[in-house]
């Protein structure tokens, strides 16, 4: 298995692999579609590989092979009851962790997507991530570290994956599209900024991705040219919070890249270089306010925002 550009996980595991001690628990953090699951999955590997050398796993044993194809028994890709992990959940993994390994002499937990699960039910995982059984190993994934307790982050490794660089990005979309044009390849590396997951999404035809990569060059044209009518429009469409939060993460990038430019970076991480360029033309104060103004709506999304309530301040703060 191949990660691409994610030293931050890899390096590490291989420094405890030849020590011959791991630690019990990993927090892997980083934006949608940058690779966290993929990490996960290596660092199960390397917990669980039969035959580690050189600081990695072989990838061709048999534990490899069961935990790429998610059918290892050891390999525990924890479920939710509901939209996030209950205390309930936390503690069904409790029990289970003292119940011995299947067939190897660890075995590992997978909670994914942490994001938005409540203080109750990390502290129930407290006390065995403090002293866990000898065989067992913890692994989380959220995107932002913020969504830890600090008392979780304490008692585990935390590593942040970030997109790749262009052209490991490119070569991961080779080996994934072989049919597809290296222009084509190149067009969706550079509109996500190596993020492979959406690069992947986008290349796949996924079409909420599709119309939000419009909805956001559409935006960034907006608040360049003032258009208050044109951003209403573009924003009133999205009538579901989830959707939004994503399109305003997805429009809060250009808002940094052009803040960049502004300063003469040309550090780049949105899906449209033409509007940030645009928008570089706002003053710094209105590009700070503006993205103030895009993340306070985007957490609102989490809570009960009203969609349609939020479009309209939104697009009054971002055309002023």
């Amino acid at each position: 298995m191949k990660l691409y550009s994610k030293a931050s996980v890899t390096a590490p595991l291989a420094a405890m692999s030849e020590s011959g001690r791991f630690v019990h628990s990993y927090i892997i953090t980083g934006p949608k579609g940058a690779g966290k699951k993929t990490a996960a999955v290596y660092t199960a590997m390397m917990l669980l590989c039969s035959d580690v050398h050189d600081g990695m796993p072989c990838g061709v044993c048999r534990d490899c092979r069961r935990v790429m194809k998610n059918e290892h028994p050891d390999f525990i890709i924890v479920e939710r009851s509901k939209k996030s992990y209950s205390v309930d959940d936390m503690r069904r993994i409790v029990t289970d962790a003292y119940v011995s390994p299947n067939d190897c002499d660890r075995k590992v937990y997978l909670l994914a997507d942490c994001g938005g699960w409540s203080d109750a039910a990390q502290a129930a995982m407290l006390k065995i991530t403090e002293d866990p059984p000898d065989p067992v190993y913890f692994i989380f994934t959220a995107e932002s570290l913020s969504d830890f307790l600090p008392t979780l982050i304490s008692r585990s490794m935390p590593s942040e994956v970030s997109p790749a660089d262009r052209e490991s990005c490119i070569a991961a979309l080779s080996e994934r599209f072989p049919d597809r044009d290296e222009a084509e390849l190149a067009g969706a590396a550079a509109a996500f900024c190596g993020n492979i997951g959406k690069c992947i999404e986008y290349l796949d035809g996924n079409e909420k991705l599709m119309k939000n990569v419009a909805r956001v060059r559409e935006l960034s044209r907006a608040a360049a040219s003032g258009s208050e009518y044109t951003a209403l429009r573009v924003l009133s469409e999205v009538k579901d919070r989830d959707d939004l939060k994503e399109l305003l993460g997805m429009f809060a990038a250009v808002i940094r890249d052009a803040a960049a430019q502004k300063a003469g970076s040309d550090v780049r991480i949105s899906c449209d270089a033409g509007g940030a360029a645009m928008m570089a033309s706002i003053s710094a104060q209105r590009l700070t306010d503006m993205y103030d103004e895009v993340m306070k709506i985007s957490y609102a999304c989490g809570l009960n925002v009203n969609t349609d309530a939020a479009a309209a301040v939104l697009a009054g703060k971002m055309t002023v």
